[in-house]
């Protein structure tokens, strides 16, 4: 892959607010997806590719997959850099980085992600090649770029039914794909969330839920409770895997 320039990353500096952190002043996992999504939606308004454009055009930007590696978690009222870079995209794929930085450019976390542009009202994949006019210095690739695999387990040791409110759902009519992350978390409760700090992250985006859904949350934790996997079923449908690693605060 060529080595995009300075001038391909779009970069924005921010204040870690209150409503961002969890108990512990962490910034809650939910809430770095949504900073770096942020981010890249100014980058995509300068070409008329933000969500809200796009579905003034009958499409939508969906997530597949994401993998984010966490050296320091941005704690509450820390100023932070937020920068972003669409790196590659084929026939259906667009690819795209995010990173976080303290104002010292020291790297806190780190975003791998890929996505696809839908047909809002059929609910199909559309080509990104032939839907977006500017591809923010991006190369054409034939290959698909491999994430790390993340498998449902067949036990689980935590079970929760999850309601869905008019709240959760966003431009595209399904549920905005940050609250799963609240739900995988709250699932493990709050003793767990204060005595530990997440590190690595990859999820799997297999099915959407919308406002008729009726999903229930699992987890499984390892033996060592550094690790734990999560996953959304409505009814037979999976709709999203995860796995988490973390360690002792």
């Amino acid at each position: 892959m060529n080595k995009l320039s300075e001038e391909q990353i779009f970069s924005q500096e921010m204040e870690f607010p209150f409503y961002f952190a969890n108990l512990t002043g962490d910034m809650r996992l939910s809430s770095l997806v949504d900073a770096m999504l942020l981010t890249s939606e100014k980058q995509l308004h300068q070409s008329d590719s933000d969500s809200s454009e796009m579905v003034k055009r009958g499409l939508g930007w969906v997530v597949v997959q994401y993998h984010m590696d966490i050296k320091s978690m941005p704690q509450l009222g820390q100023r932070l850099n937020v920068r972003t870079r669409a790196t590659s995209y084929n026939k259906y794929f667009f690819y795209r980085d995010f990173w976080i930085d303290d104002l010292d450019g020291n790297n806190m976390v780190k975003l791998e992600s890929a996505f696809v542009i839908i047909d809002v009202k059929e609910r199909k994949m559309v080509s990104a090649a032939d839907k977006l006019t500017d591809m923010f210095g991006a190369e054409e690739i034939t290959k698909i770029k491999r994430f790390p695999r993340v498998k449902a387990p067949k036990e689980y040791d935590i079970k929760r039914d999850q309601q869905i409110g008019y709240y959760n759902i966003d431009v595209n009519r399904h549920v905005n794909n940050s609250y799963y992350f609240d739900w995988m978390v709250d699932s493990l409760g709050i003793e767990f969330v204060e005595k530990h700090r997440v590190k690595t992250m990859d999820i799997k985006y297999e099915k959407e839920l919308d406002i008729t859904s009726n999903p229930e949350v699992f987890a499984k934790i390892s033996d060592d409770g550094l690790e734990t996997t999560h996953w959304i079923q409505n009814g037979n449908d999976l709709n999203v895997v995860a796995h988490m690693t973390w360690e002792d605060k």
